[in-house]
């Protein structure tokens, strides 16, 4: 309680600074917050900070309004609103009238004259041409603690697990058709000019759904020492073939790219050397390298990039490159299943992201997305990777890719759903058409899901390439 002539000797006090012209200030502004969504989550956000004064006679005003936004379709905004000098929270519910057609961006913020003794909290929709006012009084208490509510608000988000592309014993094995890789370390490694064709061949096949070699390096735990002191003599002698080739040798092997592409296809077993190699490449870019002597053979030097990469300094080096590249011209099955690559089966890749790398990936994939539509989806493989790749990003931006709070969210759901339309109106569709599309579907289901935050899948990523 204040002293009887507190008040008197305040209004003393402040005119005497208003005969000397000092201002006169008020030292207490009631705290007025809200929250808002930001790539960490739900957060408070101070429309009245706790330090601010005010000149008596003037009107404050949130130096900075708090932004929010409005998910499509919505006819209501809902804003919690905390006073300092009024507990508990409240909850207050705002019609616009009309629902939205598309997610758009709202303004919060407070005037206020202290001694009217009351703030005035007005929010703005451009999209809608329009301000409204937020009613406290007729705003619903709620009994939970400020920390409490904004927890509850906290979008605990879906994030696609690295993939992983397993190994096991059927590529190994034999079959009617072939030999196993088994049976080609019997003899491959004792040749003088091993058939590297047929090597390079055997790794990219999984016969159900499994490699000789893992996507991380790694062999099934039933090959032995001897297998594996073979697979290495192979592995030493595509690099010295490609160190030829490299060097303008002329010899066996050296012809064509099908030792690196034996060497490629052991994913992160590979030698760093290929690393070293292919990042080279693709930095000079000559018409007359050895690798890309015809421009197909750019999809084995940016793929087997992105296979093999393993240590985090040759990650963001890659990365890096990639990003400093004209986005918008990548090619569907070069840059961007590169980048595919590196965001789906590395936990480093996505936390190299800024924001503004997002975006502009972002653009890539609804570009790779778009170009398919009446099309025969041949060039779309990479599309769902990339956008199931973007949202692992949530490991460094939580919300990103969050339907009603990332915009990018609602481009994506608006990209897949014309796809969906395209995919299922087509008359007489052609039979290699009605089996992508057979598999397209389900995957674009679950990443509708993801972007809703309802997903539940957590081998999203290892569906899409089973779809591939």
């Amino acid at each position: 309680m204040l002293p009887a002539p507190a008040v008197a000797h305040g209004a003393l006090l402040a005119a005497e600074r208003a005969g000397d012209g000092a201002p006169i200030l008020f030292d207490f502004l009631p705290r007025l917050s809200t929250i808002v969504y930001g790539a960490d989550g739900a957060t408070n956000f101070d429309l009245i900070r706790p330090e601010e004064t005010l000149e008596a006679g003037r009107t404050y005003r949130s130096p900075e309004p708090a932004t929010l936004a409005i998910p499509a379709g919505q006819e209501n905004v809902s804003v919690y609103l905390r006073k300092e000098a009024s507990p508990p929270p409240r909850k207050a519910t705002i019609a616009i009238g009309t629902p939205l057609r598309e997610q758009a961006a709202v303004s919060l913020w407070v005037e206020q004259k202290p001694a009217a003794g009351r703030a005035r909290i007005l929010m703005e929709a451009p999209i809608l041409g329009r301000s409204f006012t937020v009613d406290w009084d007729k705003a619903q208490e709620d009994a939970r603690s400020w920390d409490e509510i904004i927890e509850s608000q906290q979008h605990h988000v879906p994030i696609p697990q690295r993939l992983v592309l397993p190994c096991g014993m059927p590529a190994w094995e034999d079959t009617v058709r072939a030999d196993g890789l088994l049976s080609l370390l019997q003899s491959e490694p004792f040749r003088i000019n091993p058939d590297w064709e047929t090597l390079a061949a055997k790794l990219p096949q999984r016969p159900f759904g499994q490699y000789c070699i893992s996507s991380d390096g790694n062999l099934p735990a039933e090959i032995g020492r001897e297998e594996i002191e073979r697979l290495d003599i192979l592995t030493d002698k595509a690099l010295d073939v490609t160190r030829r080739r490299l060097a303008g040798e002329m010899g066996p092997g050296t012809e064509d790219n099908a030792a690196l592409k034996f060497l490629t296809w052991q994913f992160r077993r590979c030698p760093t050397d290929v690393v070293k190699w292919l990042t080279e490449c693709i930095e000079t870019r000559g018409p007359a390298h050895p690798f890309v002597r015809h421009q197909m053979r750019w999809v084995l030097v940016y793929q087997g990039l992105g296979r093999v990469l393993r240590d985090e300094e040759a990650v963001e080096c890659v990365v890096e490159m990639l990003l400093s590249s004209d986005i918008e011209s990548w090619v569907w099955n070069r840059q961007s299943a590169c980048m595919a690559f590196l965001l789906s089966r590395s936990d480093m890749a996505p936390m190299l992201l800024s924001r503004e790398d997002v975006d502009r990936l972002a653009s890539r994939t609804l570009a790779d997305f778009r170009r398919n539509i009446g099309e025969e989806y041949i060039m779309f493989i990479y599309a769902p990777f990339l956008l199931a790749g973007l949202r692992r990003w949530r490991l460094k931006g939580p919300t990103a890719l969050v339907s009603g709070i990332d915009p990018l969210a609602e481009d994506f759901l608006a990209i897949i759903e014309e796809v969906e339309v395209d995919l299922i109106g087509r008359r007489r569709p052609s039979a290699n058409l009605q089996r992508r599309r057979d598999k397209i579907l389900p995957i674009l289901r679950d990443l509708k899901e993801e972007l809703l935050c309802e997903g539940t899948n957590p081998d999203l990523l290892m569906d899409i390439y089973g779809a591939s």
